[in-house]
């Protein structure tokens, strides 16, 4: 099974694509996983008319994990089904986790830099450091 982490970016849309088109090839199964911190339930704010959040206040996770995955399937010719996943938490600790049933985690990049992302700890960082399976990334410009 081919993991891949997906959070809305274009990096994580490119390494499901990628994560399919392997798919495709070698005949594997794969499962899209998103992570999110979930919103509080009452932001004071609202109250006065304002949201932080802007103009969309409830984000709807499994809807958006879909539509990455559609869009993903749309781009790779005879892209097989996804499993979607929606998880509330770190992503990089539920990836880590996942890896442990997993041949293989796919993950994006945001492109800090490979030396930057090491040292601030990005998701990449400690999926490479934590993942018990090997793990894809995605630079930034595959995505363009």
């Amino acid at each position: 099974m081919i993991l891949v982490g997906v959070d809305g970016s274009e990096q994580s849309g490119a390494a499901l694509r990628w994560a399919l088109k392997e798919a495709v090839r070698f005949g594997a199964r794969v499962e899209a996983v998103l992570a999110y911190h979930q919103e509080p339930a009452f932001v004071p704010a609202t109250s006065m008319g304002l949201h932080p959040y802007g103009e969309q206040p409830h984000r709807h996770p499994a809807r958006d994990l879909h539509r990455a995955v559609e869009q993903a399937r749309a781009a790779v010719p005879g892209a097989p089904d996804v499993a979607e996943t929606v998880v509330v938490g770190d992503a990089a600790d539920h990836l880590a986790e996942a890896s442990k049933h997993a041949e293989l985690l796919v993950i994006g990049t945001h492109g800090h830099g490979a030396l930057a992302q090491a040292l601030l700890g990005g998701v990449a960082a400690k999926c490479l450091r934590d993942a018990e399976c090997p793990v894809v990334v995605i630079p930034p410009h595959a995505a363009r």
